[in-house]
């Protein structure tokens, strides 16, 4: 049952933002790597105390970073749409040397990410590139502009997405750009109700909405699952693929750190890890189911550890809480026949697209949309209650059927007939 904190109503997510606190961290969070984009997890000791991370001594609020002086609006908008339409033409071309040349290259880092986003483009072989159109910019610290683009299909004027990202000008034209890991500067420290922000000074003008998220998310899943956690969640907000290690997958958003028990992980808005949004959407939409999910993971890590729990299980649950049911790639492979059992699907998960397994993406994808039908079907047949009542029994006996037969009575070969039955009935298939 949830409680109230300190004996006070729970304030709105707005009401929550404290009073600045700006803290030296003296860069990120140094932890140990773990698992797949956005949810996998490493081996950790289960009963590991929690501890929140201890800040550095205070120091002074850093000024206003000196700035070069500012190009006009128009110009810098003009060159930033230059790169970006020889992006889309290298991608229509599947033209690696052209692509490379509108990247920063002195970024290692980002020279990565950016090979693995052609390369994906190559092995699916696309050659129908977006169509990006410049709507605005914004100066940034060291010479950096932040950039907000409009994203439609080729051949289309309707947009279809929208993205902010970060470019800077060079001797030989701008470049597709990430700020330096060095450039920066020091961790910043701010307080919500529920959670210690951990930023950079980069983020200034967008950590209150994270941290608005951040409640959101709090809300929706002490909400579900009846719980709260026992401390204060630290967030460490990156603005960068080199700013963590945790989020250095071209595809991770957000991660939930195990072996430290109360820390996530989770990219900046408005940069290019946190992917795109809808037209006319707040960027920081783009965060709420992937904090939603890793704040699941959080929180039911602490009622029964996550290491001791099968895949399908702890995964699922993370997405039927955030709302992520990823009903279309369900319903396409229930229609085609490859539907998985909740075994393999558990395997796909712990694995991720790993070529000696022979799972793809997509299989990795629809593992996960079928693991969160899978929890959907369980609750509403046998209660949240009962989810974590055969989590403990399985995490002390691990013997998964006669664990399930006790809590459900049910035998499992016949739950997994009844939860996909459930799915073809829900989604009419």
């Amino acid at each position: 049952m949830d409680t109230e904190i300190d004996g006070k109503p729970h304030a709105t997510a707005s009401e929550r933002l404290s009073r600045r606190r700006l803290l030296g961290i003296g860069g990120a969070v140094l932890l140990p790597a773990f698992g797949i984009a956005g949810c996998r997890l490493s081996p950790a000791n289960a009963e590991q105390p929690v501890a929140e991370p201890a800040p550095d001594a205070a120091v002074e609020a850093p000024g206003p970073t000196p700035e070069a002086p500012a190009a006009p609006d128009v110009a810098v908008i003009a060159g930033i749409q230059d790169v970006l339409n020889r992006r889309a033409s290298a991608l229509a071309a599947l033209d690696r040397d052209a692509f490379m040349a509108t990247i920063d290259q002195h970024n290692l880092t980002w020279r990565r990410i950016q090979g693995e986003v052609f390369s994906r483009a190559q092995a699916a072989g696309r050659r129908s590139a977006e169509r990006y159109t410049v709507t605005r910019v914004q100066p940034k610290q060291n010479g950096y502009y932040k950039a907000w683009i409009d994203v439609a299909p080729a051949g289309s004027t309707r947009v279809q997405n929208q993205a902010a990202w970060v470019f800077r000008p060079t001797e030989t034209g701008w470049l597709h750009s990430e700020i330096l890991n060095e450039e920066l500067g020091p961790r910043l420290y701010q307080e919500t109700e529920h959670f210690r922000l951990m930023y950079f000074a980069w983020d200034e003008d967008v950590i209150d909405r994270i941290g608005t998220v951040a409640e959101q998310a709090h809300d929706a899943v002490t909400e579900k699952l009846g719980a709260i956690p026992s401390v204060r969640t630290t967030l460490s907000v990156n603005p960068t693929y080199g700013a963590h290690s945790g989020l250095r997958g071209h595809n991770t958003v957000a991660a939930y750190d195990w072996n430290v028990k109360n820390l996530i992980l989770i990219r900046s808005i408005e940069s290019f890890g946190a992917g795109y949004t809808s037209p006319g959407e707040p960027t920081e939409q783009a965060l709420v189911a992937p904090m939603t999910h890793e704040y699941t993971h959080l929180v039911s890590d602490q009622i029964v550890p996550l290491v001791k729990m099968q895949a399908w299980m702890y995964e699922g649950l993370a997405e039927y809480v955030a709302g992520h049911w990823r009903e279309g790639e369900v319903r396409a492979a229930f229609r085609a026949g490859r539907q998985m059992t909740l075994e393999k699907a558990s395997d796909a998960i712990e694995w991720g697209a790993d070529p000696a397994r022979g799972y793809t993406a997509s299989d990795v994808s629809l593992a996960y949309g079928e693991a969160a039908f899978a929890v959907g079907y369980f609750v509403e047949r046998f209660g949240l209650d009962t989810f974590f009542e055969l989590a403990r029994v399985f995490a002390e006996s691990r013997k998964w059927n006669e664990s399930f037969v006790q809590i459900c009575g049910l035998e499992w070969p016949q739950f997994q007939e009844d939860w996909q039955a459930w799915v073809r009935r829900r989604l009419n298939i």
